[in-house]
């Protein structure tokens, strides 16, 4: 993956398709853990993604925007 935007996008494409973990994540986009779970927590942090736990897992989706409040 090269640049914060394709790894932004790619991260976001396969959250569409619904939660995952880290593990899962770094598996498929063939990168390290560590530096995804710090990227995971920078999009979190900007209010892109949310993280709950299931079991000992840390798992992410994308943040609902709702248009009309």
């Amino acid at each position: 993956m090269s640049g914060s935007a394709n790894t932004e996008r790619e991260i976001m494409k396969l959250l569409k398709e619904g939660p995952v973990s880290v593990s899962q994540l770094a598996k498929q986009l063939n990168v390290r853990r560590d530096f995804l779970a710090g990227y995971l927590e920078s999009l979190k942090d900007r209010g892109k993604l949310k993280m709950v736990k299931v079991g000992k897992a840390n798992v992410y989706l994308i943040t609902e925007r709702k248009s009309h409040e």
